[in-house]
């Protein structure tokens, strides 16, 4: 499936969630403050006034996953769909946390005094990978990973990025150098990020 594809259907999901989250009677207001939504496995799960929901992939039996004063974000499903990965700043800053679909206490799995914002997950669920500020250069870093089970985050093989997924073989890599550009529909400009693909064994690099 395209990124576009992924996009889109995305997009429609999260649409008839705010419709089936919305009161029937009267005039229903939209949803606000709503983002990050990942659908997997029939499931869609989101960000929403700074916690984590999720519900059926049409959008019923929402529930609240996290329930935190702090802000909880970026919330990605794993390969099996039995857990959620996600940032939250609740020690000062953003870092990464996982809880089970089924709910319970998260459990921190990155400390540092940076941002650790959550991209997504390796194609054999046992690794988080996470956008952060923690490489060598001082304005960019590479995607890192960190076990499910905690300890200390590998940077991966890879051009600098800000967001970042993995095909299923993990031969090829998408990303985006910059952070993307969500507050504008259709913004286009020198602001406007660009999708790269990088071959993880020839490390070679090429542009969408």
């Amino acid at each position: 499936m395209s990124p576009t594809s992924v996009i889109r259907k995305a997009a429609s999901a999260a649409t008839v969630l705010m419709l089936s989250m919305v009161p029937t009677d009267g005039i229903a207001d939209p949803i606000k403050f709503m983002r990050d939504p990942h659908i997997a496995n029939g499931r869609i799960v989101f960000s929403y006034h700074g916690d984590i929901w999720i519900a059926r992939q049409d959008g019923a039996e929402a529930r609240r996953l996290t329930t935190h004063i702090a802000r909880d974000i970026a919330p990605r499903f794993s390969p099996d769909g039995q857990w959620v990965a996600f940032s939250s700043n609740r020690f000062g800053n953003n870092d990464v946390f996982l809880v089970a679909v089924t709910g319970g206490e998260p459990r921190q799995l990155t400390y540092h005094s940076g941002n650790d914002v959550v991209a997504g997950w390796t194609p054999d669920g046992d690794r988080i990978m996470f956008a952060t500020s923690r490489g060598t250069h001082p304005f960019y870093s590479p995607m890192f990973t960190v076990s499910t089970a905690g300890g200390v985050p590998v940077a991966m093989d890879m051009d600098r990025a800000a967001n970042a997924m993995v095909n299923q073989a993990g031969t090829m890599i998408a990303f985006n150098r910059l952070g993307l550009s969500t507050a504008r529909k259709g913004q286009k400009g020198n602001r406007t990020t660009n999708i790269f693909v990088q071959d993880l064994n020839t490390m070679s690099i090429s542009q969408l």
